[in-house]
């Protein structure tokens, strides 16, 4: 029974330690997303596929079978085209298209299907404002505009907490003595009642 747990605990720790492959690029970057730890030169299989994963979904993206030409394309929302060695090429990428990606090796017949994940992260887009300038005109209403509030001061603030926990108390004795008296006078009836039975 312990050698079981043991193994269970190795299995476990073997899957939390894997680091998956991250790709970090800028916005607008061009952006080759290899299948991560293989040399797809030397392998024998029958296709490589692209997915988006989300939500526990995959979408896919594109396939191409090994040595074709030209790929499958999915109904994906952006342009994608394969890179070198079955990479996916994104061309200026957006904070949108960040996520978890899957490379899915398809083998022949007789060999083992690799699903190779691939995270995207993608740094925010960032426009730079135009400069503007400002005159420096002074009427009535931009006077109003110049001045500064000011802070109250700590005792305001403090008195005004005070208060505020003053008033809870009270309503809260308030709707005390209500309760209690409603309670009071129904139990007065109550026993009203027995004594006239």
């Amino acid at each position: 029974m312990s050698q079981g747990i043991l193994f269970i605990k190795l299995l476990l720790l073997h899957y939390a330690t894997q680091s998956s492959d991250v790709t970090h690029a800028n916005c607008n970057d061009d952006v080759p997303l290899m299948c991560p730890g293989v040399d797809l030169d030397s392998m024998n299989f029958y296709s490589v596929t692209w997915y988006k994963l989300s939500n526990l979904k995959r979408q896919g993206i594109i396939r191409r079978d090994k040595g074709a030409e030209v790929p499958h394309y999915y109904n994906f929302s952006r342009e994608v085209e394969f890179g070198e060695k079955y990479s996916l090429f994104l061309q200026s990428v957006k904070p949108e298209d960040a996520g978890a990606y899957e490379c899915y090796i398809s083998a022949n017949v007789g060999s083992q299907n690799l699903n190779l994940q691939v995270n995207l992260t993608v740094g925010e887009c960032v426009t730079l404002a135009e400069p503007t300038t400002v005159t420096n005109a002074t009427t009535p209403s931009n006077s109003l505009c110049n001045k500064q509030a000011q802070d109250l001061p700590v005792i305001w603030s403090i008195g005004g907490y005070v208060a505020v926990g003053v008033t809870k108390i009270i309503l809260s004795l308030i709707s005390i003595l209500v309760i209690r008296a409603i309670h009071i006078r129904s139990e007065r009836r109550r026993q009203q009642q027995q004594w006239r039975r």
